[in-house]
């Protein structure tokens, strides 16, 4: 995308043109979050040579991750209220 004002390149993250600092309009603030977003999402696939040489390739499911955010998020939140709770009890 290009300024409209000066026509200088608009940087890939941020809504200022770095040249002349004229704020990005409407349509292209929308353009350049959904931009951001489909970078996001884009996933990471390992590919090891043993799936690419192997006679047995294996099939790696990807969808985990989410999963596995979530489970930490909430083990990290039970060993803060564990941490609270012995704290509370230390002080008495």
């Amino acid at each position: 995308m290009y300024c409209k004002k000066c026509g200088a390149a608009l940087p890939s993250r941020g809504f200022i043109c770095k040249s002349c600092g004229c704020l990005m309009d409407g349509d292209q603030i929308k353009e350049q979050k959904e931009h951001i977003r489909n970078e996001e999402n884009k996933r990471i696939e390992l590919n090891f040579l043993s799936d690419k040489y192997s006679s047995n390739p294996i099939n790696r499911d990807y969808s985990k991750n989410k999963d596995n955010k979530y489970l930490g998020a909430v083990i990290i939140i039970i060993v803060v209220i564990i941490l609270i709770v012995f704290a509370i009890l230390k002080v008495m």
